[in-house]
């Protein structure tokens, strides 16, 4: 950065070496223009034509080799600095001398050049070439006079002023110069800082997953980051007017600015069909200035509190299985010791018998709501689908003896065999099965049937869960899968969730299929793994 500031403040220095090329030409041409036309005389008090034309030529020749190395800085600037001036004060003081001395006025042509290379030097060096500008003309004004053999003091007074005029112009130059250097090299500081600090925010803007608009008052887009572009599907361009690409937000900043929204602004609809979720600050205090404008998506919103949800749900899946266990322990541990009596009858045994078992699926359904955050896949297994879906069926009968709940088999291939824990596609099954008995039926009797295959897109088993009855609304079916949300008073919201988190967890899909009539959810199996018999 350093290096940077004082490259561009050399560079100015050069362009002022170059600058007084132009003066000594202008100069040369003048005097020899006066001096071709006669006018000489009048001006000065002895002019020997050879010496004078001979010292403007050679002038006009230096100033043109001086003009040659600042343009193409061969040497250094302070080095090329002192040269320059070298030949100006060689050049002008012997003009001044050919023109009869201080009393021909030509002494002031040194104040250009010493200004000029005042400004490039320190003001140590300005003031060294202001005293051998001083001492020249004392020496030449000198060495006059005593070629005349007589004394003028007033000339003597006219150098000496003429050495206050060299002091003072070079020193304030050089003074002017220094402090027109440190201007530049802060300006040239804080010009980087800014530029890196304009990256940098840049950089961040674009990383943000917020899109970021920044309205003029005129409604016009001015700044739009990527995020932006990509939840706009490209609308809300830079120069683009909103009322024209995204009408739906203009309506929602016009309300905002003037005051007719006090509550926060709802969601609102992006070209491709996102709903987008604005916030609005404006840019400064004035009514014009222009407003920056915050784009979240939201349903990545909803996505956010749903895993609030899911953290909330896996502590109350924790606690639940502590208080669950407890008492199931002791049934199961009642019902063991009850089985030991020898006087229980037939029926009663019967009932004991249930209540085992199905204790014993409480207890299996615990162990698989912790294990869903380990995502453990190793209870996977293979099996055939036909046969365990005839037993979980009746063991579904069993746990509703006193309600009708028919489970008709369609079409299932005997030999199709699929990988899935089986206590959990059974979990599954109960779950959809219960959904499908609450939900679906509105006094007609309702009946489930199951068909399975292959899929022809996926070439993977599959296996559907499909009713009778009015179905899921269209406008409910894309929340269906969300934790706790339920149509039903006594329900809570978890069944469908835990059925497609076991699914995941088994390396299985399940999804809603959209049909005319009922409601069906599909099951499709990960292939199952091949068998390696070891011998």
């Amino acid at each position: 950065m350093i290096r940077t500031e004082a490259a561009a403040g050399r560079s100015e220095d050069w362009r002022i070496l170059a600058i007084l090329g132009p003066y000594r030409l202008l100069l040369v041409a003048v005097l020899l223009f006066l001096f071709r036309l006669g006018y000489a005389p009048d001006y000065f008090e002895s002019v020997p034509p050879k010496l004078f034309s001979f010292s403007c030529l050679a002038y006009a020749g230096l100033a043109l080799v001086l003009q040659f190395l600042a343009l193409n800085k061969r040497f250094a600037l302070v080095a090329q600095t002192l040269l320059h001036f070298g030949v100006d004060l060689a050049a002008i003081g012997l003009l001044v001398y050919t023109t009869g001395g201080v009393g021909g006025g030509l002494g002031v042509l040194l104040v250009p050049p010493l200004v000029g290379c005042s400004l490039v030097l320190a003001p140590r060096l300005a003031a060294v070439l202001a005293a051998a500008a001083t001492l020249t003309i004392f020496g030449e004004e000198t060495f006059r006079q005593l070629r005349q053999l007589y004394f003028d003091s007033s000339d003597f007074s006219q150098a000496g002023l003429l050495g206050l005029m060299f002091f003072a112009s070079s020193l304030t130059a050089a003074m002017v110069g220094q402090r027109a250097r440190r201007s530049e090299a802060v300006a040239a500081r804080v010009g980087s800082e800014f530029v890196n600090l304009t990256r940098l925010n840049d950089n961040i803007i674009a990383a943000m997953q917020s899109g970021v608009l920044v309205v003029d008052a005129d409604g016009r887009v001015r700044t739009a980051n990527a995020a932006a572009l990509r939840l706009t599907a490209g609308a809300a361009r830079a120069d683009a007017r909103l009322t024209e690409a995204l009408p739906a937000l203009q309506v929602a900043l016009d309300d905002w600015r003037y005051g007719f929204d006090l509550e926060p602004p709802s969601a609102v609809e992006a070209p491709g069909g996102r709903a987008l979720l604005p916030r609005f600050t404006r840019l400064g205090w004035a009514e014009q200035s222009p407003v920056l404008i915050m784009l979240d998506d939201a349903a990545a919103l909803r996505a956010q509190a749903q895993q609030m949800k899911l953290a909330a749900l896996g502590r109350l899946s924790a606690n639940i299985a502590h208080e669950i266990r407890n008492p199931l322990s002791a049934i199961s541990q009642a019902g063991q010791l009850l089985a030991e009596q020898p006087d229980l009858d037939p029926g009663n045994r019967r009932l004991l018998e249930m209540i085992q078992r199905h204790a014993g699926r409480i207890e299996q359904i615990v162990r698989n709501v912790l294990e869903i955050s380990r995502r453990d896949g190793s209870s996977r297994q293979a099996f055939n689908l036909r046969d365990a879906l005839r037993r979980y069926a009746a063991q579904y009968h069993e746990s509703h003896p006193q309600e009708p709940r028919p489970i008709e088999f369609g079409e299932i291939p005997p030999a199709l065999t699929v990988a899935f824990a089986l206590e959990q596609l059974q979990q599954v099954l109960c779950n959809l099965w219960d959904n499908s008995f609450a939900h679906g039926r509105h006094g007609d009797p309702l009946r489930v049937r199951l068909d399975a295959g292959i899929e022809a897109s996926s070439g993977l088993p599959y296996l559907d869960v499909a009713d009778d009855g009015p179905g899921i609304p269209a406008e409910l079916a894309d929340r269906i899968f969300e934790p706790f949300f339920t149509t039903h008073h006594a329900g809570t919201g978890l069944g469908l969730y835990l059925s497609r988190e076991l699914c995941e967890y088994n390396q299985a899909r399940l999804s809603y299929v959209r049909r005319a009539r009922g409601a069906c959810f599909r099951i499709v199996f990960s292939a199952p793994e091949p068998r390696s018999d070891s011998r």
